[in-house]
């Protein structure tokens, strides 16, 4: 008896060391915070990450090219569809090196329904 008690005394208190962690990080590959998305974190970091190389400036050639280094640049394409259609593999695949994962394209997402607020 007194072993079982023991034992039922330690898996609580595992349980409960699981229980106080939050879902990021015991399920990291598969936890997406889609709360409180906004333009100047959420987006930005997404953008920073996966973009910035490419659509930050003026083509060698000296062209303009999809700029999304600023709140007005990712608006246009926005509004326009073309940032949605790119990285959701509608029209041309941005990046070039694979589509997104589900969460940032939900975050995306999230942020175009709530009207692309400057947030």
């Amino acid at each position: 008896m007194g072993k079982l008690f023991l034992v039922f005394i330690g898996m609580i208190l595992i349980l409960s060391g699981c229980l106080s962690k939050n879902a990021e990080e015991l399920f990291p590959d598969n936890y997406c915070d889609t709360t409180n998305v906004k333009f100047s974190t959420t987006i930005t970091q997404v953008i920073s990450e996966n973009c910035l190389h490419c659509h930050s400036g003026t083509l060698a050639n000296g062209n303009p090219q999809v700029r999304l280094d600023s709140y007005d640049g990712v608006k246009t394409v926005i509004d326009n569809n073309r940032l949605w259609n790119a990285i959701t593999g509608a029209s041309k695949q941005m990046p070039p090196s694979g589509m997104l994962p589900d969460c940032p394209i939900n975050k995306f997402k999230i942020w175009i329904d709530m009207g692309s607020p400057d947030n």
